[in-house]
């Protein structure tokens, strides 16, 4: 699946033209679970700001992993 999502965002025709490719990737994205940290889950990025805080506590607010947990810390120090 990786793959595919590879050459759909390369831009390959054929991959965007195949309603049986397209439907296998929709399913595939479907299938993975919302509670399991992926790599970026583990990022040791410094939060750039208030609003990059929000944003990472957006993207992860569902499996409240410690990327979620670094930017509420950042963002409640921010506001004092």
């Amino acid at each position: 699946m990786a793959a595919t999502v590879r050459l759909w965002q390369a831009g390959k025709r054929w991959v965007t033209d195949d309603p049986v490719i397209l439907r296998q990737l929709a399913d595939g994205l479907r299938a993975l679970p919302a509670d399991r940290p992926a790599a970026h889950c583990r990022s040791r990025d410094p939060i750039r700001g208030y609003a990059h805080a929000h944003q990472v506590m957006d993207v992860h607010a569902a499996h409240r992993c410690p990327r979620y947990e670094a930017a509420a810390a950042y963002a409640s120090e921010a506001c004092r």
